[in-house]
């Protein structure tokens, strides 16, 4: 079976920023889990830490029957933000999937906080005002980063507070 080179490459990409992104949130002490394995309970030392980032988050999608994957879901405390991460470094199809993403996030998505990264300079020119123009018609916090230094900075931020908050508690 031949494997498509650029399809090889986007995938690689694709998981080196997820990788990224899990070593940058342990670096913050906070600690990763498959989803099957946090929803097992075998993992009660983490499922008890107030800061967790789950990995392969499952959902139903707007098409019902089998089920889909975000890449996150970080728990901080009582707040979960589901994290779904893409890449497209040159143009192509990854695009076409954000209306998609935006149609599970406002119908499917039980989370109230969304975060998307929006990686590589594959992307559609128009891309960001029609994002921008779907997050003003969802009734929950959306935000998209395009940098991932950008969401590093936010993410340390929010786990930070969370952090504090439960040592001065």
């Amino acid at each position: 079976m031949t494997q498509n080179p650029s399809l090889a490459k986007a995938k690689s990409d694709g998981m080196e920023y997820e990788n990224n992104f899990e070593l940058f949130c342990r670096t913050l002490g906070v600690g990763s889990v498959q989803h099957k394995d946090y929803i097992r309970g075998g993992t009660s030392q983490l499922i008890d830490d107030p800061c967790i980032l789950i990995k392969h988050c499952p959902y139903v999608s707007i098409y019902g029957g089998d089920l889909c994957h975000t890449e996150f879901v970080l728990k901080l405390a009582d707040r979960r933000l589901r994290i779904e991460l893409k890449t497209q470094n040159k143009k192509g199809s990854t695009d076409e999937k954000i209306p998609y993403f935006f149609e599970n996030v406002e119908h499917q998505f039980e989370e109230d906080e969304i975060i998307l990264g929006m990686f590589g300079e594959g992307f559609r020119h128009g891309m960001p005002m029609w994002i921008e123009s779907r997050i003003n018609k969802i009734d929950k916090n959306v935000k998209v980063f395009y940098r991932l230094e950008d969401l590093e900075n936010y993410i340390e931020h929010e786990i930070i507070k969370t952090q504090a908050w439960f040592i001065n508690d």
